[in-house]
């Protein structure tokens, strides 16, 4: 070891690689300890300029997170820099250690933000933040390494040392550094941002085996959404916007990135009890999962109900999962099990893992080809091949949702290794007849008879063969409610049906995703107890449920209970789950009047305002051929805007007639009923609308073709009790902690 560097007594090496040495050293003439690096003579001209660069860069700086740079100088052809000597390890060797808990990661990432926020506003931009050059010492956290530190430019980023070649770790760059184009601070927020990311799920957020792969992920692809204690929502919102790829859309500032974390770590601690001394729950990434319709190897009309509802049953019995986003396999309708794009797959239905696979019969039995695949990627992550009788169709299902699980390499609860040895059919009969039964309604259309009536005859043989099968008891009261609500059968007798198959399912098991999905409308719409629903629901999304499916319930049972802001909110959260999520929210924005983002069904655009373009889609083919009381609201709703009050009467008495009981439809008739003038009429309806639970305060003020039914008495009688109602609701969601669970408060 060498006795001197320049002034400085070499007391220790610290380091070393091929382009140099990092020595512990003593300077004599201010009597303290420094850090000395230095550059071999045979070091590139393009090593010797970055460390040149880092030295002067930092000289100017003075922040307490920032380390220091005392000296520089140059000894027979060797660059050396002297700095301050830290005490600690580097944020990369903390991440080589193990686990981070919560809090101290996001200790970690405030402690990178006050240094980058002086850095900015110094007309400066760090470019090369990663965890080694991240420095953890008992006195908070320091930045490294300024080689790449730049002012603020508008030109494009010079990131590259050699044509082609890129310094520091793809990880971490923005898209614009990848693309060469502009940077500024929002490109160390993005960095900033992964490393949060990683921090928190342990793993990369843009992985990838190669740069390619890498710039892939950083330009389009999201990383899988995080999971974890109760407000880790917040924490996530404050990790997605600083990942935006517009660097527009991310944070301005570091400071702003930073006071939005603070209020995130507050509401997470206040939500779950993390605390500074990180013994908080850990958190992971979601995976994101789709089975695809199986593809038939030759046309086989026998096997055609398997090819969707066999991966739909595989999805149901995954859903729930609190690691695991199951997305719906009609996403992937007309998308081939052998035919697919993993990248596009993985962008299109924003998955990391599928299963896909072939079925062919082979004489009296079935030959099934199965793979789970890693999407961008498409890496394999296991095949199945089975040869079985049409007897042993559940023992695949579960065989393969079993090997599902495994693949997505999830933790499972007690709780949720229970319900997944749950819902087994009593013989094979019963199950051929459910997956029969998922077939026809993928087939058929929500609103008709004859696809309704189909499914429903054979989930009741399925429960005549297997009277314990609680996924066809919940099927089984889903078509049972469409039929008696859209009064496509004697509705009396089938929403008796509903009931007895809901309260059946829930017997046989009280934890069923299908169950409390299914359920939610029945509650809605037939009991009128949105108050409920939003209890039951806001407990499941307090369990940590990762189903979207949930949060359309909770998109229905908000807006029934009057609370519109929490309504947008669970849309929003859901459709953080699954980015293709239906819900009901066109009527949200409806009710509050918020008419240009109304994207729902023709029948809502009817209601707009625009009467022309109304009576076009009410007088169209597909308006009129509606069956039940959509066809009896259609009617109203033409009778209404062409001057038929009488008629417009007659059809909502017919809708009556016909069975009609959700107060969310009823509210639509009240409408049209008022925009014909008929007052008295329309105040029935309303009354109608309120008693069964659809708290609807806002649209009686404001909605202007409500202007007759406010003339009217007893309005005041009517806007009373709906206030009074949204006031037990907005009493109900705070009880059940709404407000932490949806990041919306209602008053």
């Amino acid at each position: 070891m060498r006795a001197r560097v320049g002034p400085y007594q070499i007391r220790d090496v610290l380091g070393q690689g091929a382009m140099g040495v990092v020595y512990a050293a003593q300077d004599e003439r201010l009597g303290r300890i420094v850090a000395i690096k230095t550059l071999t003579k045979n070091g590139d001209p393009t090593s010797r300029a970055r460390l040149l660069r880092e030295a002067r860069a930092a000289a100017g700086l003075n922040h307490p997170g920032i380390c220091q740079v005392f000296d520089v100088g140059e000894e027979k052809g060797e660059l050396w820099v002297a700095m301050e000597l830290l005490e600690g390890e580097s944020l990369l060797d903390r991440i080589a250690r193990g686990r981070i808990e919560i809090d101290e990661g996001l200790e970690i990432c405030l402690g990178i933000l006050g240094p980058l926020e002086y850095l900015h506003s110094r007309g400066m931009v760090h470019r090369d933040l990663k965890p080694s050059n991240i420095f953890l010492t008992p006195h908070g956290v320091k930045l490294l390494d300024f080689s790449l530190t730049v002012e603020h430019v508008s030109a494009p980023d010079t990131r590259l040392t050699q044509e082609g070649s890129i310094i520091g770790t793809p990880h971490y760059m923005a898209p614009e550094q990848w693309r060469a184009q502009p940077i500024s601070p929002r490109t160390d927020i993005f960095a900033c941002g992964a490393i949060l990311y990683e921090l928190l799920a342990g793993r990369w957020a843009f992985p990838g085996d190669d740069p390619i792969d890498v710039f892939h992920a950083c330009a389009f692809e999201e990383p899988p959404r995080l999971t974890g204690p109760a407000g880790i929502e917040e924490i996530e919102n404050v990790v997605r916007r600083s990942l935006e790829k517009k660097p527009r859309d991310r944070y301005a500032t570091a400071a702003e990135m930073a006071a939005a974390l603070k209020v995130a770590r507050d509401r997470l601690r206040n939500a779950s009890g993390v605390s500074a001394t990180g013994t908080g729950e850990a958190v992971s990434q979601l995976r994101r999962f789709i089975a695809l319709p199986f593809r038939l190897l030759r046309p086989d009309p026998e096997l055609d109900f398997l090819a969707s509802s066999l991966p739909e049953a595989i999805s149901a019995a995954l859903a729930g999962l609190e690691h695991v986003v199951v997305r719906s396999t009609s996403l992937a309708e007309g998308t081939t099990a052998g035919e697919t794009d993993p990248r596009k797959l993985a962008a299109e239905l924003d998955v990391d893992c599928v299963l896909r696979g072939t079925l062919m019969s082979a004489g009296s039995r079935l030959r099934l080809n199965a793979q789970l695949v890693e999407v961008p990627k498409g890496t394999v992550v296991w095949t199945l091949q089975e040869e079985v009788s049409l007897g042993d169709l559940f023992e695949v299902q579960d065989a393969l949702s079993r090997r599902v699980v495994e693949g997505l390499a999830v933790p499972l609860s007690q709780r949720e290794q229970a319900r997944l040895r749950q819902d087994v059919p009593g013989n094979a009969r019963a199950y051929e007849l459910y997956l029969r039964a998922i077939h026809a309604r993928a087939g058929g259309g929500s609103f008709t008879a004859t696809a309704n009536m189909t499914q429903r005859d054979l989930l009741r043989a399925c429960l005549d063969a297997d009277p314990d099968f609680a996924p066809a008891w919940a099927r089984y009261g889903r078509v049972c409610r469409i039929i008696s609500k859209y009064g496509l059968g004697n509705t009396e007798e089938h929403l008796d049906l509903a009931r007895q198959a809901f309260e059946r399912a829930k017997a046989l098991n009280p934890d069923s995703p299908l169950f409390h999905n299914y359920y939610t409308f029945f509650e809605l719409e037939e009991h009128g107890e949105p108050i409920e629903a939003l209890r039951r629901l806001l407990g499941r999304v307090r369990a940590r449920v990762a189903d979207a499916d949930l949060y359309a319930g909770l998109v229905a049972a908000a807006r029934f209970g009057g609370l519109y802001q929490a309504s947008l909110a669970a849309h929003e959260r859901g459709r953080r789950l699954d980015p293709k999520l239906e819900t009901s929210v066109h009527h949200t924005y409806f009710l509050l009047g918020q008419m240009d983002r109304v994207a729902g069904p023709d029948l809502l655009h009817a209601v707009r305002g625009d009467d022309e373009t109304a009576l076009g889609i009410l007088r169209g083919s597909d308006a009129q051929s509606a069956e039940g009381t959509v066809k009896a609201y259609v009617d109203c709703l033409l009778a209404a805007l062409e001057g038929r009050g009488a008629d417009a009467e007659r059809a909502y008495r017919r809708a009556l007639d016909t069975g009609l009981r959700d107060p969310e439809h009823m509210f639509y008739f009240a409408r049209a009923l008022s925009r014909a003038g008929l007052g008295p009429v329309a105040l029935e309806a309303g009354r109608r609308v309120v008693t069964r639970g659809f708290y609807c305060a806002q649209p009686l003020d404001d909605d202007p073709w409500l202007e007759t039914l406010r003339a009217e008495p007893d309005f005041e009688d009517l806007r009373a009790q709906a206030r009074e109602g949204r006031s037990a609701a907005v009493a109900a969601y705070a009880e059940a902690g709404g407000e932490e669970l949806l990041g919306v408060s209602e008053i």
